[in-house]
């Protein structure tokens, strides 16, 4: 017994293969880039006073280096709405290094304005070592500083 391949069968099995061949070259290079690395950002809730928690995956290998991608996207703020900011928008984040177990973070002057929808300084600072320890475990100690000038303990 003969089986007659018609033309909408073969533009079929075209369009089925092909499918699966975009499926297996995307799993592929799925596998080998990966997702990025998981964190866990933490923000003040407007309404609750409590907290949220946001996860977004970053870059495995940033150009600027994992805390201070990490720490450049926690100063944007968070994706969801009803958030408050850690400090005032335009915070920057002037240089940062880890040495040994004590990270040196220099942020830009903006920092010490007041704003609607922004925390206190000193909360503000307190949430942002929370957020940097809770994802960076070999992070033991946070030196602050502003324009160069030591800020905070």
């Amino acid at each position: 017994m003969k089986v007659k391949v018609t033309k909408d069968l073969k533009t079929c099995i075209v369009i089925i293969s092909a499918i699966v061949l975009l499926f297996i070259v995307s799993f592929i290079l799925f596998a080998v880039k990966g997702q990025g690395k998981r964190r866990t950002f933490i923000f003040p809730s407007v309404d609750t006073g409590s907290y949220v928690v946001e996860t977004r995956y970053l870059p495995a290998k940033p150009v600027q280096g994992n805390i201070n991608l990490f720490i450049d996207e926690l100063l944007l703020g968070s994706g969801v709405e009803r958030t408050k900011l850690l400090f005032t928008p335009g915070t920057k984040v002037e240089s940062c290094f880890l040495r040994k177990d004590i990270l040196y973070l220099n942020l830009s002057d903006d920092l010490m304005q007041m704003g609607d929808g922004v925390l206190n300084i000193e909360d503000g600072v307190e949430l942002l070592k929370k957020n940097i320890k809770s994802n960076f475990s070999k992070v033991k100690t946070i030196q602050i500083f502003v324009n160069g000038q030591f800020a905070f303990e």
